[in-house]
């Protein structure tokens, strides 16, 4: 169904229909009696359920995949370290093979703090965050405080879906 096309008829005969808008269930009736507004609704709906569920589906392989993923990970690691372990024993520093060539090299040099409180102040970054408390900033203004540089403002219409 292309929504597109069907708005402009719904908008039109819910102006015709205006006056009638205080009495909700001849107005539903008769907008329903004269559109497809309901169905275009229930397809938007159906759509929408089964699109969430296909991302729920999705979202459920992608956790699937990803401990998969590092559950090799960890296996190729552990093969890693089984190399080591053959060239050592072998006291081999490479080997070329079919596959691949393969080392011992010396590992990285990296710095391990030891005691932090004994570093120099000027070898220290300091990190600073402020950031406005948004929960205690609403507060304030739901208080009839008014608080400078801050306002409450509604966000944009939401859609509530309730499946019994």
């Amino acid at each position: 169904m292309n929504i597109q096309s069907n708005l402009p008829l719904i908008a039109a005969m819910a102006e015709m229909l205006a006056p009638y808008r205080d009495d909700d269930e001849t107005y539903s009736d008769t907008l329903e009696g004269e559109t497809n507004v309901m169905e275009l609704l229930d397809g938007e709906i159906a759509a929408m359920q089964s699109d969430e569920a296909l991302a729920e589906a999705i979202k459920a392989q992608e956790d699937a995949l990803k401990i998969r993923r590092e559950r090799i990970s960890m296996r190729a690691d552990a093969h890693k370290k089984n190399i080591k372990l053959i060239l050592q024993h072998a006291v081999l520093q490479k080997a070329e093979r079919p596959l691949a060539t393969v080392s011992i090299r010396p590992g990285s040099l990296s710095v391990r703090i030891v005691e932090e409180a004994d570093i120099p102040s000027q070898l220290m970054r300091e990190k600073i965050t402020r950031a406005p408390d948004k929960a205690a900033i609403k507060a304030q203004i739901e208080a009839g405080v008014e608080v400078p540089g801050a306002v409450l403002e509604r966000g944009d219409e939401t859609i509530s879906v309730r499946v019994k």
